[in-house]
């Protein structure tokens, strides 16, 4: 279900969103906390992506844990500042696998650990404009 149909509704709408485990071991923390979450019925569960993407690996199957095991609506963020055209066009493709069809694709945090070539404009595996990621999520997701 697309979460503009959830908002459009007369119901109340209640959200939460949840921070991927910056490491394996805290993953069934962020696990336990979702059960309970899940147990509040909301409307939807967003999933970030981590600053400048540092703990993006996770997204994906924790937004497809919420829809799939707990029947929960979820949202994937999709930051693409530090990220290549490709890793993006890779992460999309596993979403759609995964069921996810509500993604929130932002420009993101600059990672400081990231060289700062891979931020110039001229870079053409790089994103410069926010028309240019819309155009790739489009472009993969319907």
């Amino acid at each position: 279900m697309k979460i503009s149909d959830i908002i459009k509704s007369d119901k109340l709408t209640l959200s939460f969103e949840v921070f991927p485990p910056k490491t394996d071991a805290a993953y069934e923390s962020v696990a336990g906390a979702i059960d309970k979450i899940a147990d509040l019925k909301p409307s939807f569960m967003s999933v970030t992506y981590g600053a400048g993407g540092g703990t993006s690996e996770y997204t994906v199957s924790i937004a497809e844990n919420i829809q799939k095991n707990k029947n929960v609506v979820s949202l994937a963020h999709l930051s693409c500042i530090s990220s290549s055209k490709e890793t993006v066009h890779n992460q999309l493709t596993k979403l759609k696998a995964a069921g996810i069809e509500n993604i929130l694709a932002l420009r993101g945090d600059i990672n400081p650990d990231i060289e700062t070539i891979l931020m110039l404009p001229s870079s053409k595996n790089q994103f410069v404009s926010s028309s240019a990621i819309k155009e790739l999520v489009t472009f993969n997701c319907d």
